[in-house]
Parts: structure tokens; sequence; C-alpha cells
């Protein structure tokens, strides 16, 4: 056959099986790592048009210490450790957040003690930390907390017992704390928790097996109802954030028995989730999310090691530019290669692309060179052993088709 035929058959063959392009709703940017140690089961929040990251366990040690992220300039700026100067032994993990105008509340969680209630008030303002009446409820860790109507709420958890399904409300004005109607779901640790508009959500998470259910709470009327289950498969330690009137749910250890990297949307008008693009980081649990103006960001967590690396999701990208701007960014040079050649692409899109990948197959299709991953914009590729002739390159990214190509080998 001539070659040339072969050359046209083997490329429209190759098409043919190379991943589909499916645009998802949504696409993850790479942004600054977290500055401090990786950690898990950390605290995340938002106030103003800073994220705050802090508390938490990095494998070796349970931390207080926080960073501030500047949206404006991609940078984390270290601020003043849980508890302040009188912050001796207030290290912990699976503590519970809520914001309440320009103030943070963090409270409860686990150290060596091993479950804590006490609460601290940060003043992101002025950055000092100020102790508040202790959560009335029983000490725990991996509760959910959340804000509605001007009040803090901590729900569910796991405390010395077991697990809770018991909601408490704190009154910042009379600093104090009151029981209110307890969650319906089972007991459970490790849910998610979002406020949208005038109602707040909970769902998924432990109790003793994979939960997936959702339950909406009313505080004028004090009552809890049911809403539509996750989209996803049933997991706990999943993270959250809201854009406008829809939450966004993923990663988390779900029943398979691995973390995950999936993602959906719940769409609060309609009750509906639906899959949006998957988190372009590692699989992994217990990361933190929030909100900053109409971008949904999210760091740190577990992946079979604790993580400090932070993402950002843009609701309104859907990748394409991502996608035409390696491919018209990519060379391979010199081509024809007669012993190494060089990889080149615009290093902008190593934070478009959680992981781009290249393979070269031989004109039969047989794949000769894999390189896993591309964590350069321009990387040394070596002929080795390959015979001269014509060869087919492949770039894929985060599971996407970016390119394909040929180069020759003489």
């Amino acid at each position: 056959m001539n070659l040339n035929i072969r050359k046209l058959l083997f490329c429209f063959s190759f098409l043919l099986i190379v991943p589909t392009t499916i645009f998802a709703q949504g696409w993850w940017f790479k942004k600054a790592d977290y500055n401090q140690s990786a950690r898990t089961s950390a605290v995340g929040f938002a106030i103003g048009t800073g994220g705050f990251i802090g508390t938490g366990y990095d494998s070796a040690t349970y931390k207080r210490n926080f960073s501030v992220y500047i949206q404006a300039s991609d940078t984390w700026v270290a601020v003043t450790s849980m508890g302040g100067a009188t912050g001796s032994g207030l290290s912990r993990s699976g503590a519970s957040s809520f914001v309440i105008g320009t103030k943070a509340y963090v409270c409860c969680g686990q150290n060596s003690n091993p479950f804590n209630l006490d609460c601290w008030e940060y003043d992101a303002g002025a950055d000092i930390w100020t102790q508040k009446a202790n959560f009335a409820g029983t000490p725990r860790r991996s509760a959910a907390g959340f804000e509605l109507g001007g009040n803090g709420y901590i729900a569910c958890g796991q405390d010395i017992s077991g697990f809770k399904n018991d909601l408490w409300m704190y009154n910042v004005s009379s600093n104090t704390w009151t029981s209110k109607a307890a969650y319906p779901g089972t007991p459970r640790r490790l849910p998610v928790a979002f406020t949208i508009g005038s109602k707040a959500y909970v769902g998924t998470g432990d109790d003793g097996a994979f939960k997936g259910d959702f339950f909406k709470y009313d505080a004028t009327a004090n009552a809890w109802f049911t809403v539509a289950v996750y989209g996803g498969t049933p997991r706990y330690g999943a993270t959250c954030f809201v854009i406008g009137t829809d939450a966004y749910v993923g990663t988390g250890y779900d029943n398979t028995l691995s973390n995950r990297k999936d993602f959906w949307k719940y769409n609060s008008l309609t009750n509906v989730w639906s899959n949006v693009k998957d988190f372009s980081g590692t699989a992994r649990s217990n990361a933190v999310g929030f909100t900053i103006g109409s971008f949904g960001y999210v760091g740190t967590g577990y992946d079979s090691l604790t993580t400090k690396d932070f993402w950002v999701f843009e609701p309104n990208s859907n990748g394409i530019e991502e996608m035409n701007k390696f491919k018209s960014s990519v060379k391979i040079y010199p081509n024809p290669i007669v012993e190494n050649a060089t990889i080149s692409f615009n290093p902008d899109c190593l934070n478009a692309f959680g992981k781009i990948s290249f393979t070269l197959y031989d004109i039969n299709g047989r794949e000769v060179i894999n390189i896993e991953e591309l964590t350069s914009a321009e990387t040394l590729l070596t002929r080795g052993y390959l015979g001269n002739g014509i060869y087919i390159y492949k770039f894929v990214g985060d599971g996407e088709l970016l390119t394909t190509g040929k180069v020759v080998l003489q």
C-alpha cells in the first residue's frame, strides 16, 4: 500500500479512537499554592475579597496557623494564628466555621484531647481572635457550619459517643447558643453545608455508610425539607461553594472506597443536580471550598498525601479558549528530528489543565513514547531507539484531546 495512503488511513482511524471533547460547564485554573504546610481537614472561608485557610492536620501535627489569599495578586499572606498570642493548644483539625458580616467563627474540632467545643471569632479587619461562648452541644469534630439570617449554625458531627444529627444556632448579639430542630437525616459526620438566599442545605456524609441525601433548612419555620439527592455517588469529606443561586459540590471519599474529583451543580431554583467539569487537581477528600465574587475556590485536602494546591473554578468558561491557546502554541522542533527535539507550548496552559500528557505512536498505531505529565512548558524529547519514519503525536489535558499532529524522524 502506498505510504501516503497508509498515513491517511492511520490518521483517520487515530482521530476516531482519541477521546471526544465534551465541553462541560465551567473550567478550573491553577492558582498559587497555599503558603503554609500541606494539610487536610482545615477550615476555609471568604471575607470580602480575601479567602482564608487555617487549622487542619499536616500528617504530623495539628495546626492553628492561617493565611489569607489575595485574589487580585494571586498571593497568600500569613495572618494571626487561631487564638493569637494566647492560642497555645488550639491547634486542631475537623473544625467547623461560618462567616457573619466581616467576622468568621471557628468552633469545635479535634486535637489530642480529642474533641473540642470552644468557639473563636476572627476579625479580619483587625486580624484579631477573640474567644466566644463555647458551643452548647457536645464536644465534636467533622460537623457542618453555615450562616443563615445573620446567625451561625453547626449541625451533625461526631462526638465521643458517636455520630450526631443535632442543630445549634449561635446568636452574635447575645453570644449564646440555642438548640434548633434536629437534622432529619441520620446522625453523621463530614457532611457539606451551604446557604443560598434564605435557606441552608446540608447533605452527604458518613453515618457508617456513605450518604447522598440532602435537606433544606428554613430558619423562620425552624423546619427541614427534603430536596434532590446528590447527583454524584454517596460520599463524605466533600467540599462546596456557592455562586449565585447555584451550589457546587464535589471531591470527597465515596462508596468505591476511593477519593473523587467529580463536581456537581445544584440549581436551587429547579432542585436539579447536573454534572460540571471535574476538579482539575488530584482526586481528594477533606479539602476546603469558598466563594470570592463569582468564582469558586478549592484547595488543600488529602489524596493519599496532604496537599496544598489551590484552584479556581470559573463557571462561565468552557475551556475552548484554553484548548485553542494550547493548540496554537504547541511546537515540536526541530521537525524532522535527527536526535532530540523540544516540546514547547504557552506556559499559561499549565494553569488551565491539572495534567497534560504526550503520547507518540508509530505509523501502525503502536505507542512508542508516553510522557504521563508535562510539568514544564518546554520538555526534551529523546528519540532513543526509534527508527526513521513518520510518527503521530497526541496531547491530552485532563482527559480532553488538545491536539494531534505528526513528526518525522530521519
